[in-house]
């Protein structure tokens, strides 16, 4: 039983680390408010590696040390931060047993649907814009590389989860 414990602690605290590692890789768009980032790509692996209550711990430590060191502030990339802890859980839940990446893609792609929506909300409530220009600038403009996160987490996670099944079995 502790040996469980420590191993959920660990996993947990590693994938906060790599959610952060991520953060820091960023990309501006000239027309949006909120930048492309990595962390959508290391949330949906902390979700397709971990289960459901770890998943959700890790973007947990995640948005406190984000809080802690000043990387997090209200403001139009907020509703993101809520999509990654519920997006965390989600897809942790539909990914299922086996290590099935068709199946791992489509729970990344639930993961994006639940992340920008509730950015969009985020957007809308900062910014005082409407639907359409939070759909556009908080939805849209992401959605060729979110798709192409969605394959990269599919497929990373499936060759993790078959190099390392002790390790990681969520």
């Amino acid at each position: 039983m502790k040996n469980t414990n420590i191993r959920s602690l660990c996993q947990i605290a590693l994938m906060a680390a790599f959610i952060m590692a991520c953060s820091f890789l960023v990309i501006p768009i000239p027309f949006s408010t909120v930048p492309v980032t990595a962390q959508t790509l290391a949330v949906a692996l902390t979700g397709l590696l971990l289960a459901p209550k770890e998943s959700g711990a890790s973007v947990g430590v995640y948005i406190l040390l984000a809080i802690v060191m000043g990387r997090f502030s209200i403001g139009p990339s907020t509703g993101y931060f809520v999509g990654f802890l519920i997006s965390a859980v989600v897809i942790s839940l539909i990914k299922g047993k086996k290590n099935n990446p068709l199946r791992y893609f489509l729970a990344a792609l639930a993961a994006i649907a639940i992340t920008d929506l509730c950015g969009m909300v985020g957007m809308m409530l900062a910014l005082q814009c409407n639907l359409v220009t939070a759909f556009i600038e908080g939805c849209v403009v992401f959605l060729p590389g979110d798709l192409c996160k969605a394959v990269a987490a599919a497929l990373l996670a499936a060759a993790l989860r078959k190099a390392l099944p002790k390790a990681l079995s969520a």
